[in-house]
């Protein structure tokens, strides 16, 4: 759900009673715990407070709310703070990862059916091999495009230009695993209409 579009997210921030900065910094803070984009949480806490809201008073915040848990000590000013300490009551988090289940669905759908390679036929939405179930794949595909709508919205334009183009899609979990939307764009950006006879090295 990083990134909702802007009435997903007013809709959660209204559900538990938060603001757009506090359901911000629930939103860096994940981020930082799975590892993903350290230059972006660097950005956010090297931001003026005054633009980005006070981070102890925040988490005072969603504390009430109890969408951090109460057992969470948290620092009082001037201690130093540990992302990786901060607990999240579950089920709240579960409802907040809920929209990427939608942008993973959207992918799906869009994506080809099947290819046919010298004659036989393949099918291009298995996911087996790289995930346990479509959720898993919906929730990795979320996260791979940081929950932004702007870039999903462009993936299923790559998409269909790519159909349009014969352009040789792998089956939807390597799609996903591999980012290879960043591919189909750099091949267009080139200006290279059709893929049927690029090989790899």
């Amino acid at each position: 759900m990083k990134h909702l579009e802007l009435k997903q997210q007013l809709i959660f921030c209204d559900k538990y009673n938060i603001t757009p900065n506090e359901l911000l910094l629930m939103e860096i803070i994940l981020i930082a715990q799975e590892g993903d984009d350290p230059e972006i949480v660097n950005n956010y806490f090297v931001a003026k407070p005054t633009a980005r809201g006070f981070t102890r008073e925040m988490l005072i915040r969603l504390q009430e709310v109890g969408i951090i848990n109460k057992s969470y000590k948290i620092p009082s000013k001037g201690e130093q703070l540990n992302i990786h300490d901060i607990q999240f009551n579950k089920t709240i988090i579960k409802d907040f990862y809920k929209c990427s289940f939608e942008l993973g669905k959207e992918l799906f759908e869009a994506y080809p059916i099947s290819t046919v390679v010298n004659g036989s036929e393949y099918k291009l939405r298995r996911i087996s091999k790289k995930f346990d179930s479509l959720e898993d794949a919906y929730r990795a595909y979320g996260k791979a495009i940081r929950w932004k709508p702007e870039t999903h919205k462009q993936i299923l334009q790559l998409l269909e230009n790519g159909k349009n183009t014969n352009y040789n899609f792998t089956n939807l979990g390597d799609f996903i695993v591999d980012n290879d939307w960043v591919n189909m764009e750099a091949i267009e950006k080139d200006g290279i209409t059709s893929t049927s006879n690029i090989k790899l090295l």
